[in-house]
């Protein structure tokens, strides 16, 4: 095998940017400023040169989706600058609209997702929006995801090799080189070398039906899928797909035999098994016609019937939480991603030809309306949080003269639940001003600092009923800190950070399993356990949820002492996170001093 020249590559890389200009620049320009943020990431000008990294990144697509229009319906000069000019001026709108303070919102993470996948969508499809055969369409993407497959094993290979030799080089020769020369290299290898690699190996074209005369026939069709494409298909995707249904159906036969509605993480699992489930579909869209096995037309042709009670089990789980907390732009975006799966199961279950085009189509759009317009995510989350907390206000008789007034001792927990979910979540996120004059505030006011918050929470009377929130944080600031430590009394001191519960003989304090007692382990046994328990109701009950210890104002709370038959510890706390389940509460974290007197 002959390696390729160093011209070679220096003329396939010319080829490319002659073919694919504008997104060779932003590709550039991307890797660019990336290396320049490696360098200098507390530079003044951080949040504009990651505004530019954004719209590089966003730019690849976009400009690819307007070269790919260009060449399918062969637009010659000045035609063929109509679609650039177009993504170009998208892209400065994008970079134009980035605010500085939304960076520390959902809006700008969201939204950048969402436009970016709608872009590379639109590489997938805006060549065959015309009448095209689905055949052809299939066969256009398959080669796209092979060339992006095969472009990240080798970007990989390389900055593997390439890191390790920078490595071996420099522990020989003691160079000292700067850490962030792996930072470089990978940026280089995964943004110049990645994409000139998928753009090299482009298709040329969007035909791939062979024309037949009408007297000839073939006997036997040539598969467009490789052995190994094939098995992967058919051996690994289908048999996992459908593992994982069955783990799905599984955990819906037990909501059904418990009755009880499903919480948590469950929505997120319908979603990634059914991502999983259409891409195998997919990948096995043609197989069916060069292999006859029942595993592979028994996929293509029961998928969507299959997937169609996990989306009614998706909107149980997410209609829970939405009829519980309001709506956000996580909730809101399960919530589309369903009614997108709804809408494929009913295309392809009601149609009389599968036509994949809608798959990729439909997405994109469903990405634009979730991130755009007065129906986003963002509007809509908004709208929601602000109607929620002015409805609760009214039915708890909190407002007068237009004003909230505290709560009355017959506001329940959940209501003081959603009252300081709704409040966080329109001060974290640059929207209070919709709710601002309601507390006397200008409205101006668009974000809330913690301070603030916290004052609200006061004034409103809500603060006393925290713990019906599930989480509850609190920061200790112990006079240890400023005075020293007073060891007086006991033996030893410890500092201690507790978050799982440990196995390991070398920990000498650990949560227990239950995390509601302190276990004590001493020469690799357990010797002792303490019991946290009346050291969470004395929390509780100390209304010190979200204060720290200046407002609680208890020494017994940051220094607690437990006794047993054999020792005596006490427990100086720093800060601790406690979390609600059915039974009760528990400590999810602890951090702080543990100071340990064996008893004689």
């Amino acid at each position: 095998m002959k390696l390729p020249s160093i011209p070679y590559l220096a003329s396939a890389f010319l080829a490319v940017f002659r073919r694919f200009p504008m997104v060779m620049i932003s590709a550039i320009i991307g890797v660019g400023f990336v290396m320049f943020l490696i360098e200098n990431g507390d530079s003044v000008h951080e949040k504009d040169f990651i505004r530019v990294v954004m719209t590089a990144s966003l730019g690849l697509s976009v400009f690819l989706c307007a070269a790919v229009v260009a060449e399918k319906y062969q637009l010659r000069m000045p035609m063929m600058l109509v679609p650039n000019i177009l993504a170009l001026g998208l892209v400065l709108v994008y970079f134009y609209s980035l605010s500085f303070d939304e960076f520390k919102t959902a809006l700008t993470p969201v939204r950048f997702v969402g436009l970016s996948l709608a872009a590379h969508l639109g590489v997938a499809f805006l060549p065959y929006l015309d009448r095209s055969p689905v055949e052809d369409f299939w066969e256009y993407n398959k080669q796209l995801f092979g060339n992006f497959m095969v472009g990240a094993f080798y970007s990989l290979v390389i900055f593997a090799g390439l890191g390790i030799a920078i490595l071996a080089v420099n522990e020989l020769f003691n160079l000292r080189i700067d850490e962030k020369i792996y930072a470089h290299l990978f940026v280089l290898v995964a943004g110049i070398f990645n994409t000139a690699y998928f753009l090299a190996n482009f298709p040329k074209q969007f035909e791939f039906i062979s024309e037949v005369p009408d007297n000839q026939a073939i006997a036997t069709p040539t598969s467009p899928y490789t052995t190994s494409f094939k098995n992967l298909t058919k051996f690994i995707l289908i048999p996992i797909a459908t593992i994982y249904f069955l783990i799905l159906y599984a955990f819906s036969a037990k909501i059904l035999v418990q009755w009880e509605l499903p919480q948590g993480w469950v929505g997120k699992l319908v979603l990634g098994f059914s991502v999983a489930g259409i891409f195998t579909y997919l990948l096995n869209f043609m197989l069916a016609k060069y292999d006859e096995s029942q595993i592979v037309k028994g996929f293509r042709r029961w998928f969507f019937y299959v997937l169609l009670p996990m989306v009614v089990l998706l909107f149980v789980a997410i209609g829970r939480r939405i009829s519980d907390y309001g709506v956000t732009e996580a909730r809101y975006v399960v919530a589309t991603a369903g009614v997108w799966l709804l809408l494929m199961s009913l295309y392809f279950i009601i149609a009389k030809r599968d036509n994949i085009k809608f798959i990729p189509i439909s997405l994109a759009f469903f990405s634009l309306l979730t991130v755009l317009g007065p129906f986003s995510a963002f509007k809509v989350s908004e709208r929601n949080q602000a109607g929620r907390l002015m409805a609760i206000l009214v039915k708890n008789k909190m407002l007068k003269d237009g004003k909230a007034i505290p709560a009355s001792d017959s506001l329940s927990k959940h209501d003081a639940d959603n009252i300081s979910g709704a409040i966080t979540y329109l001060g974290e996120n640059n929207k209070f001003s919709k709710v601002a004059p309601l507390f006397g505030m200008p409205d101006s006011t668009n974000q809330l600092s913690w301070e603030q918050r916290d004052s609200l929470m006061n004034f409103l009377g809500v603060t006393k009923l925290n713990w019906a929130t599930g989480t509850c944080y609190i920061n200790f600031v112990n006079n240890s800190q400023n005075t020293g430590l007073n060891i007086k009394g006991y033996e030893r001191f410890y500092n201690a950070h507790l978050y799982e519960p440990s196995s390991k003989s070398s920990d000498p304090f650990s949560l227990a399993p239950s995390r509601k007692a302190l276990v004590f382990i001493s020469e690799g046994m357990k010797n002792d356990s303490f019991d946290l328990r009346p050291f969470i109701e004395k929390v509780k009950v100390s209304d010190a949820c979200g204060k720290d210890y200046n407002e609680i104002g208890k020494d017994s709370l940051a220094n607690y002492v437990i006794n047993t038959a054999n020792y005596e510890v006490k427990l100086m706390t720093e800060n601790s996170q406690f979390r609600k389940l059915e039974k009760g509460w528990e400590i999810e974290s602890w951090d702080g001093m543990i100071l340990l007197r064996k008893k004689q």
